[in-house]
């Protein structure tokens, strides 16, 4: 379905080249020099969307062009020379470009402030879904007691899925930016403290533990103590959201997922929370 759209944009010869690059939302094709993105019809709306938020992010550069072919939405951008974030990739002026990267997206202001409300109605959601697992219950409970941390902070522009197949190194020797975000559909207002959250637990997870922690507090230094205190909120509270969508939407990678995240959420809470901003 997705090809059929491109077919209304590309030659033969131009089709012949592509290559398809996987994706959830949408179907991602490159020729090497373009990538293109393409929505089904009823999420058509969304190429566009999503080129105005890149255009906010700062990187309009790369937008090449939005196109509507037999319904569907085609987002045209430029092809970024990098992968997927890796261990092995990853270098001192990796860590200072996503720190310049997430610096520049969070001091971008959005309306409203970030509602107690909404964080126990998720809270509670988790605790449906992972109600036969006491130590992911008992941790629910502890957060849904300091959700005062985090409600009423100042909403600031967030990619809000920083997961490592969206986090783009670039190759050695390539030209132009070190890093880039991709995938920018999510993007919009919330708490820097929950992007950078989600930054650690989709990607400098990878690093191991140790690496990751010294990564997370490393970015966080140049934030307000405010900020770097939430995290300890933030950070297991992302953990229970990675154990609720692998409970419901991909229930035989669940204990895989319980043995490793929630180990992790509960010694980020135990280590950080009683101290506050000291971590960071």
């Amino acid at each position: 379905m997705a090809l059929a759209a491109l077919r209304g944009l590309l030659s033969p010869e131009a089709l012949a080249r592509l290559t398809p690059l996987g994706g959830f939302e949408a179907r991602v094709y490159t020729d090497g020099q373009r990538v293109y993105k393409v929505y089904s019809p009823p999420e058509a709306h969304l190429a566009a969307l999503e080129a105005r938020r890149m255009a906010r992010a700062g990187l309009g550069r790369f937008v090449l062009g939005v196109e509507e072919v037999a319904g569907q939405g085609v987002l045209i951008t430029q092809r970024f020379p990098g992968r997927p974030f890796r261990p092995e990739a990853f270098r001192p002026k990796t860590l200072a470009a996503l720190s310049h990267l997430f610096l520049s997206l969070h001091r971008l202001p959005e309306p409203g402030q970030v509602k107690g409300e909404e964080l126990l109605e998720r809270l509670e959601r988790f605790a449906e879904t992972l109600h036969g697992v006491p130590e992911a219950r008992s941790l629910v409970h502890a957060l849904k007691r300091e959700v005062g941390l985090a409600a009423g902070a100042e909403r600031r522009f967030c990619h809000r899925d920083a997961w490592a197949g969206n986090l783009l190194l670039k190759e050695p020797g390539e030209e132009g930016p070190e890093v880039l975000l991709v995938d920018w559909v999510r993007s919009g207002g919330d708490d820097p403290a929950r992007d950078l959250a989600l930054l650690k637990t989709g990607s400098l997870d990878l690093l191991g533990e140790g690496a990751a922690r010294e990564a997370l507090f490393r970015l966080a230094r140049l934030y307000p103590q405010e900020v770097r205190e939430r995290l300890a909120f933030y950070v297991p509270l992302t953990y229970l959201h990675d154990l609720h969508w692998f409970r419901a939407k991909r229930p035989e990678g669940f204990p895989e997922a319980l043995g490793e995240k929630l180990p992790r959420a509960q010694g980020f809470f135990r280590d950080f929370f009683p101290k506050r901003g000291r971590a960071c």
